[in-house]
């Protein structure tokens, strides 16, 4: 497949051979000797690109400083050590994993376990195995396992004391069932982006029963958060607003990309794009996307609503749901559905259940039965190819 492939970059062979092509160990055996570069903290060290939920992705560009920062964050955030084993089952080319977690072990000169890529069954074994004690992964990597793994309780997990989730919120339903499963009080919800480092807040494992579904309510070390009703006004306790974010590893801007950059900011704060309700006890907890909410008939919906309503039916194991032009109403919501294995629920069914749970004009009028979602590497849905979906029938 290599050698078919056309273009102008250097191409080598890895874990095995093939024809035409150098093995990257012969390359680097017969590397010069290394020698250090000088660079300053101001440097540029990468240009990593968003998960492109919303459309095509954009290269955010970091410094030596900015990376440093985010690793330094995560490190007290998780009170990493020299003892602690970093499992790393994630994409490594993501912000997270690689700045917060990948740096944050390293910066406190932790070990790291790294898998090719993330498999059910390997995940679980090389927690086992390596007696990891810290991992970060999206919500989809800690619930596939518990739907693929016959076996899941047979595997010894206690070795680990952080089980951080983040990369996409996460239901109540699934929550408790991560608690449950896997016999641990000690998960973290964290909350971030690519442009910020990322860096943003964290649930704390002691706030998980009583908060569930919360991404925190202040900001992690290092950085300063607001949440705006408008560009002049903040929100307060019981009302819903957007997450603006400062913070040392912020990006220095969009690769190549001027225009982009300055709709990002506002008097130095990063508009986050995500919409936030601040309860009595000033947690926030994400309503939508500002690019998500649907406007049907007047009224506002946030589909993280729908969609958490939906996970809480038995028989659909996941849920999306989105927006549809309509021409009297604006919008009409639309539900995507994966139905649990052996089960088939109707539009009907699911309407009756969500009758009880939703106000008349949040209940989806389309439903949609598919076998997977459009997913990035670390498990996000691609909404934008839902709509594209929803165009073309």
């Amino acid at each position: 497949m290599a050698v078919e492939l056309k273009t102008d970059a250097m191409q080598i062979a890895m874990d095995s051979s093939v024809d035409g092509l150098e093995q990257l160990e012969t390359i680097i055996a017969g590397a010069p000797d290394y020698r250090p570069v000088e660079v300053s903290e101001n440097d540029t060290a990468e240009t990593l690109y968003t998960s492109g939920t919303t459309g095509k992705p954009k290269g955010c560009v970091h410094s030596h400083r900015n990376v440093i920062m985010a690793g330094i964050t995560g490190a007290l955030t998780m009170k990493i050590d020299r003892n602690d084993r970093l499992l790393m089952a994630m994409p490594i080319w993501h912000s997270s994993p690689l700045n917060n977690w990948f740096m944050g072990a390293a910066y406190m000169g932790a070990t790291t376990i790294l898998l090719r890529e993330y498999h059910p069954v390997h995940f679980l074994e090389a927690v086992q195995n390596e007696k990891t004690t810290i991992y970060f992964g999206a919500p989809i990597s800690y619930l596939a396992p518990l739907q693929l793994v016959p076996d899941f309780d047979q595997y010894d997990l206690s070795s680990m004391r952080c089980w951080i989730c983040g990369g996409g919120p996460i239901s109540t339903v699934h929550a408790r069932v991560l608690t449950a499963k896997y016999q641990s009080d000690n998960f973290y919800q964290v909350y971030g982006m690519t442009e910020t480092g990322p860096t943003g807040t964290t649930l704390f494992p002691e706030e998980q029963v009583a908060k569930t579904g919360s991404i925190g309510r202040k900001a992690l070390p290092g950085s300063d958060l607001v949440v705006m009703k408008n560009e002049n006004e903040e929100a307060g306790r019981g009302e819903t607003g957007e997450v603006w974010l400062k913070a040392a590893s912020m990006m220095e801007g969009y690769l190549d990309n001027s225009e982009a950059t300055k709709e990002a900011f506002h008097n130095g704060w990063y508009r986050t794009g995500d919409l936030v309700r601040i309860d009595e006890d000033g947690y926030m907890f994400i309503v939508d996307r500002t690019k998500d909410m649907i406007v049907t008939g007047g009224e506002n919906v946030y589909s993280k609503e729908v969609e958490d309503s939906l996970s809480e039916y038995p028989d659909i194991a996941d849920a999306a749901v989105i927006g549809k032009l309509h021409p009297e109403w604006g919008e009409t919501v639309v539900a995507f559905y994966i139905p649990e294995e052996g089960k088939d629920p109707t539009p009907g069914d699911i309407q009756g259940f969500l009758a009880s749970r939703l106000a008349k004009y949040k209940i989806p009028r389309k439903y949609i039965k598919v076998a997977d979602m459009p997913r990035t590497p670390t498990g996000k849905i691609m909404k934008f190819e839902l709509r594209e979906q929803v165009k073309q029938q």
